[in-house]
């Protein structure tokens, strides 16, 4: 399924009619089966997991320079430890310097790093190589960080979302291949047949 841009864009989301919000929470959908419920933050969530995914694949990245860096204050040892690393954060959306003994500079990451939480994603990244060896550490902890990103940049559930904004999420769906889950492995939506409906009401007995 491609992706945005290309000749064959899927609009497998786009064909659902949007009837509103359930607990500001539900996008309510139908199409010709039934009814369908999407949980807007874990559908968002898995929209900006692939967008990330894809950035970091291709190596392209929305860089934000920072005015001023954000200082993260290491042990001596972790601090040493995240420079090694320097390379591949900068693949990742993170161009950091050394800025002192016990200190590292943020001096400009990926648009869609939640920044409040850089100081814990480089202590958790040094904490983890320590305790487990570099090999394969990265990885996993970048997989991890991609989630966690996705879920601070996704609409939040309780929100209010105009009817505009539901069917924009729905659209942005159709960029990236179909998924059921969103990266934490809740459901994106469930589906309600008119048959169910129909049975439900009485009007088909069985």
């Amino acid at each position: 399924m491609a992706s945005s841009g290309s000749e064959n864009v899927s609009t497998y989301w786009q064909n659902h009619q949007v009837l509103g919000q359930a607990g500001l929470t539900y996008i309510i959908c139908q199409n010709q089966e039934g009814l369908v419920l999407i949980d807007q933050h874990a559908a968002h969530e898995r929209v900006w997991f692939e967008r990330i995914q894809r950035s970091f694949q291709k190596g392209i990245i929305i860089w934000q320079d920072l005015l001023f860096p954000i200082v993260v204050d290491l042990n001596q040892e972790k601090k040493e430890i995240v420079m090694t690393q320097k390379k591949r954060l900068l693949t990742c959306g993170l161009n950091i310097e050394e800025m002192g003994p016990q200190s590292l500079g943020i001096v400009s990451h990926a648009d869609w790093i939640y920044q409040p939480q850089i100081p814990v994603l480089l202590d958790q990244l040094a904490t983890e190589i320590l305790d487990q060896g570099e090999s394969f550490v990265f990885e996993k902890w970048q997989s991890e960080k991609f989630s966690s990103q996705a879920c601070h940049k996704a609409i939040r559930a309780g929100q209010a979302l105009s009817h505009e904004e539901m069917v924009t999420l729905l659209k942005e769906m159709d960029e990236f291949p179909l998924s059921s889950f969103c990266p934490h492995g809740r459901p994106v939506s469930v589906s309600y047949s008119f048959y169910e409906l129909e049975k439900d009401f009485g009007r088909i007995v069985t």
